[in-house]
């Protein structure tokens, strides 16, 4: 029996790499105007005032959105739009009454990370252990068929924690942002060339993301062999060995991946920023999780409840 986690702070369980960014994304600002005023002066005196003059003036009528306030009118706005269509034209809505024993594992899920509203469920072709969220405002969790069938009960606990855990800790604008790269009607050249400029930091803090939504993911499940096992299955272990999966063993390749490649891993992920977004190194994250579940964190989260 998991146990349900009614104390949890989300901002504690992040990754440091995963919040210092995603603190720093939130605490950015755009400017704008909100009056007007400024451009309502120079049309009535357009010669009355010097240039620091007309600086003062616009300056004190300059107000700021926050960087992920801007994401949701724009970038966000457009990608749950886009999700959506596709989702609803492509997938089956997993509800209470289409599909009610996965319906279930959601909801189970989210009672146990005191989730109060759980988010749209969807499936989608394709028969392999493969998922993903999308939305902020509007949030949705698409499960890839095969995981039905793959997963086990404990497995599908810890993937649904995972996306929930994007949810939690504020990863969706600005994963979205990131999607956003790849929308097909984003062929403006001005937003390529600032596109250019972001995206490589951003998919560096995509990577990292997932160690955050990994912890949420073994908070959910409560169990590090299903964590492991999860992510030995997803990182490519055949079917007709499942009854044989070696956790152990694999455990050992994630402290060894640590420890002999963690001085190359991140140069090497920088070259191959699209591939590291989108298939995240499982034996790297295995390791990272790995290491947080016996440096107690973990069990003193679970103890607290």
């Amino acid at each position: 029996m998991r146990k349900k986690l009614t104390n949890i702070d989300y901002s504690r369980v992040m990754h440091p790499d995963d919040k210092k960014t995603v603190d720093w994304l939130n605490g950015l600002q755009v400017p704008y105007m909100s009056k007007w005023d400024f451009v309502r002066e120079i049309a009535k005196h357009p010669i009355d005032h010097n240039l620091k003059t007309w600086y003062e003036i616009f300056k004190s009528d300059l107000k700021y959105y926050t960087f992920k306030d801007f994401l949701n009118a724009t970038t966000s706005k457009y990608q749950e739009a886009y999700n959506e269509v596709e989702n609803q034209g492509e997938g089956i809505n997993i509800t209470a009454d289409s599909l009610p024993a996965l319906h279930r594992q959601l909801v189970e899920a989210c009672s146990i990370l005191n989730i109060k509203e759980p988010p749209a469920y969807s499936t989608d072709w394709y028969y392999g252990p493969f998922h993903y969220s999308n939305g902020d405002k509007h949030r949705r969790i698409v499960m890839m068929s095969g995981c039905a069938d793959l997963f086990t009960e404990g497995e599908m606990a810890f993937i649904l924690g995972h996306e929930l855990g994007h949810f939690e800790a504020g990863h969706k604008p600005y994963q979205m942002l990131i999607m956003s790269f790849y929308l097909p009607f984003m062929n403006d050249p001005v937003f390529k060339s600032w596109a250019s400029i972001v995206k490589l930091p951003l998919f560096e803090w995509y990577r990292k993301s997932d160690y955050t939504a990994d912890r949420i993911g073994l908070l959910c499940c409560q169990d590090i062999n299903v964590a492991i096992s999860t992510m030995i299955k997803k990182a490519g272990l055949p079917k007709k060995c499942y009854d044989h999966i070696d956790i152990q063993g694999f455990i050992k390749q994630a402290k060894e991946f640590e420890e002999k490649f963690t001085g190359t891993v991140n140069s090497v992920i920088k070259a191959l920023t699209v591939r590291s977004a989108e298939f995240p190194w499982l034996v790297d994250r295995a390791a990272k999780l790995y290491e947080w579940y016996e440096s107690g964190e973990y069990q003193q989260i679970i103890n607290q409840q």
